[in-house]
């Protein structure tokens, strides 16, 4: 259990310190949308930056625009291959988020029946990534495979399953969601997960710099971290609330997206590595870089917080 906020980091005298702070408007995100009232709670004001895409937030905290940001554990390697090496990771955000859905009058029971089918994917994300790599080891034929790119999924992606243009698609929430609710799709029952990196999904980086300069306000914001997460795990009701006025999902929306992800504040060191050397294996990276999982990882905030050891917070 966490210790409270002000009593385990109080900011000195010049409270009222600020961060420029980015975060991806996402259901299972709802922790970063109350981490502004936590982080008060120490002293710290959190000037906020909602952003619609991992690639825009990456973009953000690589240009010094935002101090600290939630964005993917893929964009440590993203990061790293273009020789980015200025941030550190302070925590964990959520965890899974994104899935396989196939229309609901085709029928696929198992990994085989994936060849054949035609299916939507957002070329070279994180999804597409989990989908290729666990139907591959599943026993897959990739070249079997047809694949439709939407490069943001949404409306596009869901339409075209209703048009009966694609058989099914691998995409984020709430697009899922909407599909499912609209009748057109259902989740799929193969969990697209099902791998090594166990559905790591989100996680809290700090400008290694700023981090270095500001310890006390990083403190307070993984403080913050927690105390968000563990609220909100605690009651629906304010989850609820607070995902559907931050992105404006309706309640059915909520109903079917909620359970397909977990905020989490743990960093998997392992999964993270996993992850990284398959970017490398599929193509997506030039270098394997799941090296810098282990160096760029830093447990200490965490550990202070939360009175727990590195490998109760997901390290090794």
């Amino acid at each position: 259990m966490a210790v409270g906020i002000a009593a385990s980091f109080p900011i000195s005298a010049e409270a009222n310190q600020k961060v420029r702070f980015a975060y991806n408007v996402q259901i299972h995100m709802a922790n970063m949308m109350r981490i502004q009232d936590h982080a008060k709670k120490c002293g710290v004001e959190v000037e906020a930056f909602p952003l619609r895409r991992y690639a825009d937030i990456q973009l953000a905290l690589t240009t010094n625009r935002v101090d600290m940001a939630a964005m993917g554990y893929v964009n440590v390697a993203l990061m790293e291959e273009n020789n980015h090496t200025d941030y550190v990771a302070i925590g964990g955000v959520f965890t899974g988020g994104q899935g396989l859905v196939i229309r609901s009058d085709v029928e696929v029971n198992n990994w085989k029946d994936l060849e054949g089918k035609t299916l939507g994917t957002a070329p070279n994300s994180y999804v597409e990534l989990l989908l290729k790599t666990t139907a591959v080891l599943n026993g897959v034929d990739w070249s079997k495979v047809n694949t439709v790119s939407f490069t943001t999924g949404g409306p596009p992606a869901v339409m075209a399953l209703r048009d009966k243009q694609v058989d099914g698609f691998a995409m984020w929430e709430p697009t899922n969601a909407d599909a499912v609710v609209a009748g057109t799709g259902v989740y799929s029952k193969l969990d697209i997960g099902a791998n090594d990196t166990g559905h790591v999904n989100g996680l809290m980086l700090a400008n290694a710099d700023f981090a270095a300069k500001n310890e006390e306000i990083v403190n307070c914001m993984v403080a913050a971290l927690v105390a968000s997460t563990d609220e909100l795990n605690k009651d629906e009701k304010l989850y609820r609330e607070t995902a559907q006025r931050g992105t404006g999902a309706s309640t059915e929306v909520l109903d079917a997206a909620m359970p397909q992800g977990e905020m989490d504040y743990r960093m998997y060191q392992q999964r993270g590595r996993a992850l990284l050397k398959m970017m490398h294996e599929a193509g997506l990276t030039k270098t394997d870089t799941s090296d810098a999982i282990d160096r760029t990882f830093d447990y200490r905030y965490l550990m202070a917080t939360t009175g727990k050891s590195k490998h109760e917070l997901g390290g090794e």
